[in-house]
């Protein structure tokens, strides 16, 4: 765990940093008005043995709920899956210069070792389009052995338990949602924001290591903050470059998501009592989803996670 090294100076700062963005710590939360009931749940999409004890809490829940919303339900993932088998020029460019004419030697070298360590050969590794490279870096070796190519964290348990309940289940985006955020943009973007996730590929196992912890500790904003002040602390670029590559990576993953979330959720919360179960650095800051429904007149407690 990476934050257990910090100097205590270190910590204070970075926690003086994670405090300011509202609900910073947590992963249950419910949100009240009126006769409309939303349990929001932070997940992680890789199996845990300490996501059992949160499950059976949930479970008490599931029993007079309406409904469960997730950011993909299997059949979107499937529908995913089928699309880029049939048209593969979404993850690989078919023309043009290659990620390693692109990079530079020194960042292809470090980016194709990195791919050969998740099981992805230099020579189609240098086809990929930037933001399947950097989606494919987005776990370690060691995740993605567990994962065996299937999502199998809190999500994938608690719709298994919405199945057992017969509590219906809905995505709440398209199946491809999340990579159109990245695909609608020009490649230079999607190069920007690859480049901004190299510096801390060396410590691709430790950073995991403190993403897990992070979770079960409840404290997913610090993680974030960490990580982004590691990236451009790290990144050979001027600070203000770095920073503004992050924060285009954030607005990508999580804020446009968070936005356009709101409308089908506070929509399926009419007069019901719902889940909604996504990631959990999803939660936190003014643009998290938490801020957003509460900007809609709710009341937000934290719950036991």
């Amino acid at each position: 765990n990476l934050l257990d090294a910090l100097t205590p100076e270190a910590r204070a700062t970075l926690e003086a940093g994670t405090t300011v963005h509202p609900y910073a710590t947590g992963n249950r939360y419910v949100a009240t008005k009126g006769a409309n009931i939303i349990h929001f749940v932070g997940t992680l999409h890789v199996y845990d043995p300490r996501m059992e004890a949160p499950l059976e809490r949930i479970r008490d829940v599931l029993a007079h709920s309406d409904g469960v919303y997730v950011e993909a339900t299997e059949a979107e993932q499937a529908q995913l899956k089928s699309e880029i088998s049939k048209r593969p020029e979404l993850i690989f460019a078919t023309e043009g210069a290659t990620l390693p004419e692109r990079l530079g030697q020194a960042d292809w070298s470090i980016l194709s070792d990195e791919l050969a360590a998740r099981g992805m050969p230099a020579v189609l590794a240098s086809k990929l389009r930037p933001w399947y490279a950097t989606a494919i870096l987005g776990l370690p070796p060691c995740a993605i052995k567990e994962l065996g190519g299937q999502a199998n964290g809190l999500d994938k348990l608690i719709m298994d338990a919405a199945a057992e309940a017969r509590v219906p289940v809905h995505a709440l985006e398209p199946y491809d949602a999340a990579i159109r955020v990245f695909t609608d943009m020009d490649d230079a973007d999607q190069l920007d924001i690859l480049r901004s996730s190299l510096p801390l590929l060396g410590e691709a196992e430790n950073v995991y290591e403190t993403l897990v912890e992070s979770y079960f500790s409840e404290e997913n904003r610090l993680f974030w903050e960490y990580t982004r002040q590691r990236s451009v602390e790290e990144s050979p670029e001027d600070p203000e470059t770095a920073a503004a590559d992050f924060a285009r990576m954030e607005d990508a993953l999580l804020i446009r998501r968070n936005y356009s979330w709101i409308e089908p959720i506070l929509k399926a919360a009419e007069g019901k009592e719902i889940i909604v179960a996504v990631g959990a650095a999803h939660l936190s800051g003014v643009n998290g989803i938490l801020a957003l429904v509460e900007e809609h007149g709710y009341r937000i407690d934290r719950e036991s996670f």
